[in-house]
C-alpha cells in the first residue's frame, strides 16, 4: 500500500554526538567524523527527497500509523552517518516511545518501516551523492563466491579474494 502523503523534511544531522549504534571504545570519540554535515547537505540536495519518495510507494505504514509517527517525532531522531571504523554509511532507527499507542506489533511493524525508511535512505546516498570508497551494503551481504554442493575442489583450484 503507497502512502500518500507530504515529503517531510530531512532530519537534522547537525549537533549529534556519537551515534548511539556505535560501542563507545577509544575507536570512537567525540572528535570523530561522522560526516553528518556532508550528510546534511546531500539531503538537502535530493537524496531525502528522492529516498522518502521511493519508501512511500511500498511501505506498508497506514496513514493513521503514519501520522503518529510523524506526531512522536520519530522521523526527525532517524540517524544517519559515516562509520569511519566499517567505512561506510549507517542509519540508526530511534526507540519506540513508551507512549506509542499500541501493542508491540505495530511497535515492531513501525520499527521495521523505519529501518526500511533508513535504507533507502543510505542506498540513495551510496548510489547517486556520497563517493567516499564506500564499501556499500551489498558487498557486506554477499561474496563474490556462491557455494553449493555441486563444488569440488581440487589441487589446481585458484582462490580469489
Amino acid at each position: 500500500m503507497a502512502l500518500d502523503v507530504e515529503n517531510p523534511s530531512p532530519p537534522d544531522m547537525t549537533n549529534r554526538g556519537v551515534p548511539t549504534e556505535l560501542d563507545l571504545t577509544e575507536t570512537y570519540g567525540i572528535e570523530s567524523d561522522f560526516r553528518r554535515e556532508e550528510l546534511q547537505e546531500y539531503l538537502h540536495d535530493g537524496a531525502w527527497k528522492e529516498a522518502f519518495e521511493e519508501w512511500t510507494e511500498y511501505t506498508d505504514l497506514s496513514d493513521t500509523e503514519y501520522e503518529q509517527v510523524l506526531e512522536l517525532g520519530l522521523i526527525e531522531q532517524l540517524d544517519f552517518f559515516w562509520d569511519p571504523v566499517e567505512e561506510r554509511l549507517q542509519s540508526v532507527v530511534p526507540d519506540m516511545p513508551d507512549e506509542w499507542p499500541r501493542g508491540i506489533d505495530i511497535s515492531s511493524k513501525v520499527r521495521t518501516e523505519l529501518s526500511d525508511l533508513g535504507d533507502a535512505v543510505t542506498e540513495m546516498l551510496e548510489d547517486g551523492y556520497v563517493d567516499w570508497g564506500t564499501k556499500g551494503r551489498s558487498e557486506k551481504a554477499w561474496s563474490e563466491l556462491k557455494y553449493s554442493e555441486e563444488l569440488e575442489f581440487t589441487e589446481d583450484t585458484e582462490f580469489h579474494g
